[in-house]
């Protein structure tokens, strides 16, 4: 069975994914790349005493057709609150977040006066820190900058940082000088993920995951199956 939920998780995966280059290092913007949201669906949340459930129906591919829990803060909005926030991916059907999962990031800037930042941290099936850099270079950009009418320019969008040696990805709204853009940044991730953690310092930023949907049959996601199948990595 999770041989079949690999292949067909892979077909929601495109050729471009295939080549889509790891984030590393760090820069004062992340750079604007497509203006077309990637084909996939949010998780549903349902809340619980300090924690959370995230599912995605059967539309998404079978590897993410399941739930999760995580416990701490839905990082998401004025009304939750912020801080750290762990996930534990291991009753998604293959036991793990799946490589070509999108990571939404909403909103991250500084016109709140705030320190809107996103910290994040992954770890395969032993619970081992990951240092291998997972997430890949933004995949959708979208949003407007700061006014009716203005179009998203490089200055709206957040920084970044890869820190290989704490494994930790830093998003950073502080670096954005164009007052108070509102924009929404896609990452998609390239490794097998166990647990998570995510630490949001804002309730004005937003984060969520994305699953991908099976593709109809017969489109171009088809064709790019067998360059695709051996993006799934594990440790």
């Amino acid at each position: 069975m999770n041989v079949l939920c690999t292949s067909l998780g892979a077909l929601a995966l495109t050729t471009s994914a295939a080549l889509a280059a790891p984030l590393t290092g760090s820069g004062a913007h992340l750079p604007i790349v497509s203006p077309v949201v990637p084909a996939n669906e949010g998780r549903t949340v349902t809340p619980f005493t300090g924690g959370f459930t995230g599912s995605w129906t059967p539309a998404v591919a079978p590897a993410w057709n399941g739930s999760f829990t995580a416990t701490g803060p839905v990082p998401v909005g004025l009304t939750n609150p912020t801080g750290i926030t762990r996930y534990d991916f291991t009753s998604l059907p293959l036991g793990d977040l799946s490589a070509g999962t999108f990571f939404r990031f909403g909103d991250v800037d500084g016109g709140s006066s705030t320190n809107e930042t996103f910290t994040l941290l992954a770890f395969d099936a032993s619970n081992t820190l990951i240092t291998t850099p997972w997430l890949d270079e933004p995949v959708y950009t979208g949003g407007i900058g700061t006014g009716p009418g203005s179009s998203l320019v490089i200055g709206n969008m957040p920084g970044w940082s890869w820190n290989a040696g704490t494994g930790e990805y830093f998003i950073d709204g502080s670096t954005i000088t164009t007052a108070n853009p509102t924009v929404s940044v896609y990452l998609e991730s390239n490794m097998d993920i166990s647990f998570l953690q995510v630490t949001r310092t804002s309730g004005f930023a937003s984060f969520s995951l994305g699953a991908p949907l099976v593709p109809a049959p017969g489109s171009a996601a088809l064709f790019g199956l067998a360059g695709v199948a051996a993006i799934r990595r594990r440790r």
